[in-house]
């Protein structure tokens, strides 16, 4: 799987930036792969909540619906 990286700019806090680079350094890492990380994390966790929340989301419509039913017959 080759990926074509392109560089960004972005406006981070510097304290936040310090602690990043001096735990980076425990493990030779650069901070583009520490984003590129958390990255794809973030992306992987919206594709997971989305598909989950979908799901949830159209078994309680299904339930409801169930209930509606129930009262309209009453």
């Amino acid at each position: 799987m080759c990926m074509k990286k392109i560089r960004v700019n972005i406006t981070v806090d510097e304290v936040l930036l310090k602690q990043a680079k001096k735990k980076l350094d425990l493990f030779g890492g650069k901070l583009s792969t520490l984003f590129n990380a958390y990255l794809t994390d973030f992306v992987k966790s919206m594709d997971e909540e989305v598909g989950k929340g979908h799901k949830e989301l159209l078994e309680k419509f299904k339930e409801l619906e169930k209930r509606i039913d129930k009262l309209e017959r009453s």
